[in-house]
């Protein structure tokens, strides 16, 4: 198992898109189920972090950056050290978060 590290922005991510999805759009089903596609998610990283793809950004590679693709949105993390994985980001699916980390 891997220890999994939620940073701070990715924590007030995943809060900011929850709840653009339970109140701005007004589908508080579709938040909870984004919420437990994350969390499922999280439990992958901790088992296995190396089933999601590297980035395909070539400075973001390099560096090491990984990414999960839960419905429309990007999880961007990075495996450190032996045994730990550090997600960064989550991002809307459609913004160039190649800039954004």
């Amino acid at each position: 198992m891997y220890e999994l590290i939620i940073t701070d922005h990715a924590e007030q991510d995943l809060i900011r898109v929850i709840t653009h999805i339970s109140e701005k759009l007004a589908a508080p089903k579709a938040a909870s189920d984004f919420a437990d596609a994350v969390y499922d998610c999280y439990d992958n990283l901790e088992r296995n972090p190396y089933m999601y793809e590297q980035c395909r950004d070539d400075k973001l590679e390099r560096e090491g950056y990984r990414r999960a693709v839960i419905k429309n949105y990007v999880l961007v993390y990075k495996i450190v050290e032996e045994a730990t994985v550090v997600v960064h980001r989550l991002f809307y699916g459609r913004q160039d978060y190649t800039k954004l980390i």
